[in-house]
């Protein structure tokens, strides 16, 4: 298994597996539309300070991947550098399973994401990924609320 940080030259690649990650688990409307959308955010974003894109491959096949979004707010008494990564689409195919994979990812993106100063890193969960992330030390907000504009 070769582990990486991917490029735009992988492009399509993501974009296929990240899709197939998202509609493995809701319904994605005018899904077509959606893929442009995420295409060009990650052309303008990938192999910037915004962005990491890391996956796992084998025999040149990407069979696992996960992103995470960097910001950065003004300092918090809990998170004094105001540095965040929000982790987003940890996701391995269903063959590949249960093999430590997404572990792996997630521990390097975790890693690189103290390499660039972040000091907090944040996620959404889904409920087969949550002794994962419980394992790795993740422990859920408490008083975090959201609404959509």
């Amino acid at each position: 298994m070769n582990y990486r940080v991917l490029h735009l030259a992988d492009l399509e690649c993501f974009l296929e597996l990240r899709m197939e990650f998202l509609l493995s688990y809701q319904d994605v409307p005018k899904t077509e539309d959606f893929l442009i959308m995420t295409e060009n955010y990650l052309r303008k974003h990938m192999e910037t300070e915004d962005l990491l894109l890391l996956a796992a491959e084998e025999e040149g096949e990407l069979v696992a991947a996960c992103m995470v979004c960097f910001y950065e707010t003004c300092p918090m008494v809990d998170n004094p550098s105001g540095k965040y990564g929000e982790l987003r689409n940890v996701y391995t195919k269903p063959a590949y399973r249960r093999k430590g994979i997404s572990e792996k990812l997630v521990r390097m993106a975790l890693e690189k994401a103290k390499e660039r100063g972040v000091t907090k890193m944040r996620l959404h969960y889904t409920d087969d990924g949550l002794p994962l992330y419980q394992k790795l030390g993740f422990v859920p907000e408490e008083r975090y609320m959201e609404k959509d504009l």
